[in-house]
């Protein structure tokens, strides 16, 4: 070996310092009514350097406890020692300015259990919900330990069902952590209050990190590498701030130093706090950069807020996300952070966007400058100024059912001025922050908008690349931006050896590879698709069938019920299939043909195969 290539080996390699000080402490947590354990890595010299230190949180994974290691495979211990080369913890600890604290996720189901499933995740069993309980270990580590308090120079991390925790964690409190690293973990579980979990997809939820930075560490020999392939082909175009990394590994914390060093980097260089953001809960009750939100919903789902900001925001409250049916019966209260002049009135002009319907009221801030509003579970943009607001409030495709990667896809975008006064003539500059992106026309001209109304822009958007799963586009008009992203799908032929369900009793695959007897659908079992019934679309497999996730724009068919196919004992990752149980609108004339893209998940672990078809049928009397 000559010395140029020795010198790159070694620069490769983790370097270590001194040791770091490991501490196995308690601290009473109120949220639980009970002491929690956790363990606490410090750098060396804390004692008596005065220095105060960035902190990063580390959730274990499965089997594992604060102070117990991973057993299974053996020699896995990432805190300290000789495993992975040393390359662990402590070690990095030992030479850095940083304290890390390990989470005991321990979560007995009764006095005595010695469960080994962490937190509160798939199947949800116990009421120690562990994101709530997070802020309250935060302030307890900042008021004992000589920390740098603030959000900038706090992260999460962790391994398995850990990275989930550390992903979820982080998205659910970005104004308390700014930076976030996952080792391997499902991208979805069920989580959320007892009665009424919800199925959590981390694929959907990037707008949940905004002004976060993230890594995902994945392996290319690792049970759970499907998902972390589908996450990242969403991720790297909708999420600003995300990186990842390959490891030819099965499962574990390959590359632990340079995870921990993309923390201290993003501990030097904090992504910027937004100016706009986004956030979709699970809890009906949180807070979020300063907003506090309460709902009385006792069902699963999520409250979501886009584009909120100190003009407005849009909400509604979902069954699942992004398409889910809304839930309009929930009553929603919502109260700004301190925007606003004191005691001063506000202009609020709120639009229901099912229907177009507008109402206008004027608050005024409390003392404190909140603002407090009432809404119920529908779809609103909510305009929050005397003068215009400009809201882009979704997208309709144009003369297709669903859009495909690799060529043209023409919009209808729906622009809405929910301001108090009209909007005056504007240009629109249309730019995508995705690579292999073309737009036309790059700009576009709105006309005034009226108070409470909107206008379409036409939009062609090519993402060249065949297999993109999403692209991102945003509409600039001065200090203003407008974001969309467009799911995207491979092209794809007609098939047309499918079968429509409607209330049969049909032989389909469940739990990945068990053949049951199902009624899936409700008409008159026909296996026709008649206006006023809910189907499903089966593809063939062998002497059995699949139930098929649907994609279409069609107006005659709500697609917001969808349904969950475990597979958790078949990959042991915690994920689901999804099939679509759409209903044919009572309206629909016969004879109108519906074109859609069907999905089925075929099991092929590590490496599931997405089958697509691009089907058609018509609506019967």
């Amino acid at each position: 070996m000559n010395v140029r290539c020795l010198f790159l080996l070694l620069a490769a390699l983790p370097v270590f310092g001194a040791e770091a000080t490991i501490q196995d402490r308690v601290q009473f947590s109120q949220v639980f009514g009970e002491t929690r354990n956790f363990r606490i890595f410090l750098p060396p010299g804390y004692d008596t350097s005065g220095k105060r230190y960035p902190v990063i949180y580390w959730f274990h994974g499965w089997g594992e406890r604060f102070n117990k290691p991973v057993d299974d495979p053996p020699n896995r211990n990432y805190d300290s020692g000789t495993d992975y080369g040393g390359d662990n913890i402590a070690n990095f600890v030992g030479g850095h300015d940083v304290i890390v604290v390990k989470v005991d996720g321990f979560n007995p189901r009764f006095a005595g259990d010695n469960y080994k499933r962490p937190y509160n995740i798939s199947p949800v069993e116990t009421s120690r919900q562990f994101p709530l309980y997070f802020p309250e270990l935060v302030d307890f580590i900042d008021a004992n330990y000589r920390t740098i308090a603030d959000r900038e120079h706090r992260a999460t991390a962790g391994l398995s069902m850990g990275g989930f925790m550390s992903f979820w964690i982080a998205g659910k409190y970005p104004h308390l952590v700014s930076s976030a690293s996952n080792f391997m973990g499902s991208s979805e579980f069920f989580v959320g209050p007892r009665d009424f979990p919800v199925e959590y997809r981390h694929d959907e939820m990037y707008g949940n990190y905004d002004g976060v930075r993230t890594r995902l560490a994945t392996g290319s020999r690792d049970f759970i590498q499907f998902y972390h392939r589908q996450m990242n082909a969403i991720w790297k175009y909708a999420q600003d701030w995300h990186e990842t990394e390959d490891f030819d590994f099965d499962h574990g914390t390959p590359g632990m130093a340079k995870t921990l060093e993309f923390h201290m980097n993003a501990f030097a260089h904090p992504a910027p706090r937004p100016a706009v953001w986004s956030h979709a809960d699970v809890y009906p009750n949180f807070t979020i950069w300063g907003w506090e939100v309460a709902s009385d919903r006792k069902q699963p789902g999520f409250t979501a807020l886009w584009n909120v900001s100190a003009a407005g925001f849009r909400s509604s409250v979902r069954e699942w996300l992004p398409d889910g049916a809304t839930i309009p019966g929930v009553k929603l209260s919502i109260e700004t952070d301190k925007l606003y002049p004191p005691r001063k009135p506000q202009t609020v002009t709120i639009v229901r966007l099912r229907d177009g319907n507008v109402r206008r009221q004027t608050i005024a801030a409390g003392a404190d400058g909140r603002l407090s509003l009432d809404l119920d579970g529908d779809e609103y943009e909510v305009g929050i100024s005397s003068g215009p607001v400009l809201a882009l409030s979704g997208y309709q495709l144009d003369g297709a059912a669903w859009a495909t990667a690799g060529g043209p896809v023409r919009t209808r975008l729906r622009i809405w001025n929910k301001g108090a006064a009209p909007s005056r003539p504007a240009t629109l500059r249309w730019l995508s922050p995705n690579p292999g992106v073309d737009l036309a026309p790059m700009s576009s001209e709105l006309p005034a908008i009226a108070p409470g109304q909107s206008t379409e822009v036409a939009l062609t958007v090519t993402a060249k690349d065949p297999k993109r799963a999403v692209v991102k586009i945003v509409g600039v008009q001065g200090d203003t931006r407008l974001p969309v992203e467009i799911p995207l799908f491979p092209p794809t032929q007609p098939f047309a050896d499918f079968r429509i369900v409607d209330g049969q009793q049909v032989r389909i695959f469940q739990h990945a590879t068990e053949k049951v007897q199902l009624t899936l659908g409700d008409g008159n079992g026909d296996g026709k698709a008649n206006a006023g019934e809910r189907i499903a679309i089966l593809l063939p497999e062998d002497d059995v069938y699949r139930a098929a996730e649907l994609f279409t724009n069609d107006s005659c068919v709500d697609n917001t019920l969808r349904a969950f196919d475990d597979w958790s004992d078949y990959d042991h990752v915690g994920a689901s299939a999804k099939y679509s149980l759409p209903l044919i609108k009572p309206d629909c004339p016969p004879g109108h043909v519906i074109h859609a893209l069907a999905r089925v998940l075929l099991p092929n672990k590590p490496n599931h195969i997405v089958r697509f078809a691009a089907i058609e049928f018509a609506v019967e009397k």
